[in-house]
């Protein structure tokens, strides 16, 4: 491929959380000594967070060794490796060129699992075996360590990796509540598509756009309950959340992921919350998640202002009646008051889960694999909303609007699909001659997130795209993506990783135009707030 081609045709892709539970166990040989600090368990969902020693300030990690020289020798390229079988093959850590008399290194092992980890539904016991060796060792002074740690299944999530008899305060109870974030999985093709369908078959067009005023948030936030309850999502109970740190039953929960929760149509309080949070994200909003003792709900937060509803609102049988949006939503406001009142006051026991703040700090949320039979699960529960219904209900005393309106318009698209550039985003017409039906890219300032216009002369969006993957297919890249509507998501795929995209479409005078907005995969959550601002703003 032409040199100058690869860069291009990467542009061209771009068109489209444990807390430490340690029980120390030693060894030496000869007068090296080892001492190995191990975790309890690993979970799946978190696992780019136990691989990346960045993130969260590297406090989730496999295990840390701290060996010390006690002899009179300098030793030469002392080697740490480790292997998790039927996971992870022989890996080097480090080596440590000289290592002198008395002198003592800790190397910590942040494990690189397969993304597939993800696909664990059940728990099992696992096995880590360390091998530590220098230049000139015997066969009988290498030194080997093993361990052995619980491996979960994707659903399980622990509140705390303080052992039960250390924990003496809230604060240790909830020591991985940064990990949630990793239930959060905006970037899920199912729940995409389930936002999609949110908010142009239920929102409808534009008033499902959010802007930076936080009536559009509130509205957005009303629709996500709207929709949960038109489609008779069941609450199924506050249980699993602790309720005070003597609560060692509920250190455990399983998790429904939210794809589970849509297409199962049914959750508990942290599920509905983990669920909202996703669509919100999914739509360019900062979701938050409010924990307090033995209960969890979500909201989000614009403009240095935080709002809240209470999700469980949708009822159950047996758990009372069902909630109006207005009330719901007044609810939430009434529990954000004394969440933030409690905080204020230093009750630790009021947890704020910002999730973008925390895929900024590398708590980003694990991958899943796209899946026919839960989108047509999706089509099931989009089938059973009646439409929206205007919902008011009385502003607040001091100025908050609280209107909440789910307006009932069609989507119109009179014009040619555009969207405002972003502050700071470079242009560039024409940037691929070769590739003609590319009429224009936007990029931003980290040059990562791309917004790419096509115009392709054929008659509708399959063809346009079958065209578009022709042209890829030449520079040797693969696509794969999914048409709902006007609407499109997809992966590019490369040598160079994976592209992640959303885009609309729209009959041009001479064929069809798309506009498409995306990042690499390894940043598309950080950039999802900006990518999603985006897609919402195209028109």
């Amino acid at each position: 491929m032409n040199s100058k081609i690869i860069p291009l045709a990467i542009t061209i892709i771009g068109a489209l959380c444990f807390g430490s539970s340690f029980f120390l166990t030693g060894s030496s040989n000869g007068d090296l000594e080892v001492e190995i600090d191990k975790t309890a368990f690993i979970m799946p969902a978190a696992h780019r967070v136990y691989a990346n020693e960045d993130a969260l300030n590297g406090k989730y990690y496999l295990f840390k060794a701290k060996i010390t020289n006690n002899s009179d020798a300098t030793l030469e390229d002392v080697t740490v490796k480790y292997r998790i079988p039927d996971y992870i093959d022989w890996t080097e850590l480090t080596v440590s060129g000289e290592m002198f008399p008395g002198q003592t290194i800790v190397i910590p092992c942040y494990p690189k699992f397969k993304d597939d980890i993800t696909e664990k539904t059940t728990e099992s016991i696992e096995k880590a075996e360390i091998e530590i060796t220098w230049d000139g060792a015997d066969e009988d002074d290498i030194i080997e360590e093993e361990f052995s740690f619980k491996l979960t299944n994707r659903n399980e999530y622990v509140y705390t990796g303080i052992k039960k008899e250390e924990i003496s305060t809230w604060a240790d109870m909830f020591d991985n509540d940064d990990l949630l974030a990793c239930f959060v999985t905006p970037n899920d093709p199912v729940v995409k598509y389930y936002t999609q369908n949110l908010q142009e078959k239920f929102m409808k067009g534009e008033q499902a756009s959010v802007s930076r005023k936080p009536e559009d948030g509130v509205k957005f936030l009303a629709g996500i309950y709207e929709a949960t309850r038109q489609s008779h999502m069941v609450y199924s109970g506050t249980k699993g959340i602790p309720q005070s740190t003597d609560d060692v039953a509920s250190m455990i929960q399983q998790v429904r992921l939210p794809r589970e929760v849509i297409t199962g149509n049914t959750g508990l309080c942290i599920e509905l919350s983990v669920l909202y949070a996703s669509v919100l994200s999914a739509a360019g909003i900062d979701p938050m998640i409010y924990l307090i003792p033995g209960h969890a709900y979500p909201g989000f937060k614009m403009n240095g202002q935080y709002y809240a509803i209470e999700a469980t609102g949708i009822g159950g049988e047996g758990l009372g009646g069902v909630s109006s949006v207005e009330k719901a939503f007044e609810q939430g406001q009434k529990q954000l008051q004394e969440f933030i009142q409690r905080q204020n006051a230093g009750d630790s026991r009021y947890v704020a889960v910002d999730v973008h703040a925390l895929n900024q700090n590398g708590a980003t949320a694990m991958d899943l694999k796209d899946n026919d039979f839960l989108r047509q699960k999706v089509d099931d529960v989009v089938g059973s909303w009646s439409g929206g219904k205007p919902i008011t209900n009385t502003p607040k005393k001091g100025g908050r609007n609280t209107e909440i309106n789910i307006p009932n318009p069609p989507i119109v698209t009179k014009n040619a699909l555009s969207f405002p550039v972003p502050s700071g985003w470079s242009t560039l017409m024409r940037p691929v001659p070769q590739i003609p039906i590319l009429t224009a890219q936007v990029v931003a300032p980290d040059q990562m997130t791309t917004v790419s216009i096509y115009d392709i002369p054929v008659t509708n969006a399959q063809q346009a795209m079958s065209t578009l993957n022709q042209y890829f297919l030449g520079y040797g890249l693969e696509m794969q993506y999914q048409i709902n509507g006007n609407s499109i998501t997809g992966q590019t795929y490369s040598m160079d990783g994976t592209f992640n995209w959303i885009g609309k479409t729209v009959r041009v005078n001479n064929g069809i135009r798309i506009v498409a907005v995306g990042a690499p995969d390894y940043v598309y959550n950080q950039n999802s707030g900006i990518i999603n601002q985006v897609y919402n703003s195209i028109r």
